[in-house]
C-alpha cells in the first residue's frame, strides 16, 4: 500500500486543523500523489519539496506518519524550526490525527494516561516511535536511531543546532544504520542563494507539475507560471490563465481540472534524489482572483512582494540592485609590465593619508600566493 492509497483509505481531517473536515482525498489536490508515493518508492531515499504555502504541505507530512505508524512501523524524527513550533504542531496538528483518524486510535497512548511513555514531544506505538524536535535544539536530533526524518520548513531552520552544526545534516546521520532510511525536506524558500530548500532543490532531479491545455484543440503540456495570468486593469475579478501555447482563457475550473490530470515530469532525471516544487497556482483552495488581489496589495512594498514571492509562488526572493558586467570588466583589460609569472589577478589597495594617497599593488596567484608588484604615492 502506498502513501497516497492508505490516506484514501483511512486519513481524516481533523474540524480545527482543515477547512474540509472529513474523509481525506488525494483526488482533491492530485498533485500530492506523486509526493506522497515517493515516500513508499524503496529506489527513492531523499525527497525534497520546495513549494508555496496552502497547497498541503503538512497534511502530506501528517499522511507519512500516519501511514508509518499504522501500516509500516518505524521510528520516526520530525523536526520543526523552533521548540514552540514542535510543540505546536504535535498539540495542533499530529494530536487531531491521531485521535479522529480511526486506523491510528488506541494505536498511540494518551500522554495523560499514567504509564503511557509518551510526551507530546515523544509517542512510542507497536513497532516504532515519533520523536518531534525543533532544529534549535542539538540533544533532540541526535537522541535516538531513526528511519524516517521529516524536515518542516527548514528555511527557517538556525544555521546550526547549538553548536553541533546544520541541523538537517545532523538529523540525517540518525538515519545511517536503516537501509531504507528516508530524509524528507519540506519548505517554502526564502532569499535566492541563501535558501536551504533552494539548495537541496536544486540537487534534485528538479521534477515539475506538468498539466494539458483542456481546450481539446490544444492539449499543449505546461508548467503553471504567474506570467500566464491576465486581468483587466484594476479588476481582480476578471482574472483568468491564458494557455503560453494557444493563448486561450481558462477559467478556474478549466484550471483545476487540468491539475487534476497532470503529471510530475524530472527535468534533471539522473540525480537520485526526488525534488518537487510547486506554486499556488495549482492550489485547489485559491481562486486565481484572490491571488491577484494579493499581488497587487502586495507589489506596493518590497517587503510584502517578497512575502507573495515566496508564500504564493514558491520561488526565492533575489533583491534587486547595481551589478557589474562580466564583459565590461573583461573590456577594460590591459598590458601590465613585471608581472611574474603565476600571477592570474592584480588589485590595488588604497591607503588614504592627511596629504597623500599610498597604493600598491598585489599580485595574487593560486594557493593564496600573493607578490607586492608595484607601489605609488600620490
Amino acid at each position: 500500500m502506498t502513501v497516497s492509497q492508505w490516506a484514501d483509505a483511512e486519513r481524516r481531517l481533523s474540524p480545527e486543523a482543515a477547512a474540509e473536515p472529513g474523509r481525506w482525498y488525494t483526488s482533491r489536490a492530485e498533485y500530492l500523489r506523486g509526493i506522497m508515493d515517493s515516500i513508499s518508492d524503496p529506489a527513492i531515499r531523499q525527497v525534497v519539496v520546495m513549494s508555496s504555502a496552502q497547497v498541503g504541505k503538512t497534511e502530506f507530512i501528517l499522511n507519512v506518519i500516519g501511514y508509518h505508524i499504522d501500516r509500516d512501523a518505524a521510528p520516526i524524527l520530525c523536526i520543526q524550526p523552533t521548540l514552540s513550533m514542535a510543540q505546536s504542531f504535535s498539540k495542533d496538528r499530529l494530536a487531531p490525527m491521531l485521535r479522529d483518524t480511526p486506523a491510528l486510535q488506541n494505536k498511540v497512548r494518551d500522554p495523560r494516561s499514567r504509564d503511557s511513555g509518551n510526551t507530546t514531544l515523544h509517542k512510542v506505538y507497536p513497532g516504532g516511535h515519533i520523536t518531534i524536535a525543533g532544529a534549535n535544539s542539538a540533544a533532540g536530533l541526535a537522541s535516538r536511531p531513526v528511519r524516517i526524518v521529516l524536515c518542516d520548513e527548514v528555511d527557517r531552520y538556525p544555521a546550526s543546532a547549538g553548536s553541533e552544526g546544520d541541523p538537517i545534516r545532523l538529523a540525517a546521520k540518525r538515519a545511517t544504520t536503516f537501509w531504507n532510511a528516508k530524509l524528507v525536506t519540506v519548505s517554502t524558500p526564502t532569499i535566492k542563494n541563501a535558501s536551504r530548500i533552494e539548495a537541496e532543490w536544486l540537487d534534485s532531479d528538479q521534477r515539475e507539475y506538468y498539466v494539458k491545455c483542456p481546450h481539446p484543440h490544444c492539449e499543449a503540456s505546461q508548467t503553471l507560471k504567474w506570467r500566464n495570468v491576465h486581468w483587466e486593469e484594476g479588476k481582480a475579478q476578471t482574472a483568468c490563465y491564458t494557455c503560453e501555447e494557444c493563448g486561450a482563457a481558462w477559467t478556474d475550473a478549466d484550471r483545476f481540472k487540468a491539475i487534476k490530470a497532470g503529471e510530475w515530469i524530472a527535468t534533471q532525471p539522473d540525480s537520485g534524489i526526488a525534488g518537487f516544487r510547486l506554486s499556488g497556482l495549482y492550489s485547489p483552495w485559491v481562486p486565481l482572483a484572490d491571488a491577484v488581489r494579493d499581488f497587487l496589495e502586495a507589489k506596493k512594498l518590497p517587503e510584502t512582494l517578497r512575502v507573495f514571492v515566496n508564500t504564493y509562488l514558491g520561488e526565492t526572493w533575489e533583491e534587486e540592485g547595481d551589478g557589474i558586467e562580466e564583459g565590461e570588466i573583461s573590456s577594460h583589460r590591459e598590458e601590465y609590465e613585471n608581472v611574474p609569472y603565476g600571477v592570474h589577478l592584480l588589485t590595488a589597495g588604497v591607503d588614504v593619508q592627511d596629504d597623500r594617497l599610498e597604493v600598491e599593488v598585489l599580485g595574487h596567484g593560486r594557493d593564496e600566493e600573493t607578490w607586492s608588484i608595484d607601489h605609488a604615492i600620490i
